[in-house]
């Protein structure tokens, strides 16, 4: 798993003074999970429907098998990582997204205390994508969304993006170095961009401006965080304006 081969840049980066963050997802382990029990996993727009079943299946594969699994891996690398969630603490508060996607959240406020209290003595918070409402309901939401969310609020220095490929492939299918707002909205009126790439293109872009760096990398090669917060290194880096090459 991707924590696992990032565990020693996460440490090196702990030991360097920086406060890291990690927010997961576990949207293909939620679909397995309701798979084996024969349970229907609706989708509407490309996004997935969280009815009340969908929602308590979310709460127990995010916290109790995605998040332990990625807080065992780091803490093999010997990072002091903690798992939480949005709703503890009242860390992402959120509202409904909208009425057709049912238990979907869509963030509306992050509070900072408790990832403050954990990054200032060392420890790594490992977040999952789960928020709650002003009333207590807990919501599913997208893991892209909750990662963007968390950098804005602490005014994240870099935020990395680690996905299952090298970064965002151009026309040609050549992984681009480096993508700015308005050819990102070329390649994905043109398609190119496509699927979950969309969503996580978009986030970047709309962080520009609240979070240092921006980066898309593949989170399974070797050194893959130290590799992605090195302009030079893998990955896209979302930028305002592409430099000339």
């Amino acid at each position: 798993m991707a924590a696992g081969r990032i565990g020693a840049d996460v440490r090196a980066l702990v030991n360097a003074g920086v406060r890291v963050v990690i927010a997961h997802g576990g949207g293909d382990e939620l679909t397995a999970w309701q798979a084996a029990r024969n349970r229907k996993t609706t989708w509407h727009n490309g996004l997935r429907v969280t009815d009340d079943q969908t929602r308590d299946d979310a709460v127990l594969v995010f916290r109790g098998l995605v998040a332990p699994a990625v807080v065992g891996a780091l803490q093999q690398a010997e990072v002091s990582a903690v798992g939480i969630s949005g709703p503890d603490g009242g860390v992402v508060r959120v509202r409904q997204a909208t009425p057709d996607l049912g238990w979907v959240g869509r963030v509306q406020m992050v509070n900072t205390r408790i990832l403050d209290d954990l990054t200032s003595g060392g420890h790594v918070p490992v977040v999952s994508p789960l928020g709650v409402d002003g009333d207590g309901a807990l919501y599913n939401v997208n893991g892209d969304d909750i990662a963007g969310a968390l950098a804005r609020a602490t005014r994240a220095a870099a935020l990395v993006f680690l996905t299952d490929v090298d970064g965002v492939k151009g026309a040609d299918g050549d992984v681009l170095s480096q993508l700015d707002p308005d050819g990102a909205e070329r390649l994905i009126q043109d398609e190119v961009i496509a699927g979950g790439m969309v969503p996580k293109v978009r986030s970047a872009i709309a962080l520009l401006g609240d979070v240092g760096r921006v980066c898309i990398a593949n989170g399974s090669r070797r050194h893959a965080l130290r590799r992605a917060l090195d302009p030079a290194g893998g990955g896209t880096q979302v930028m305002a304006e592409a430099a000339s090459l």
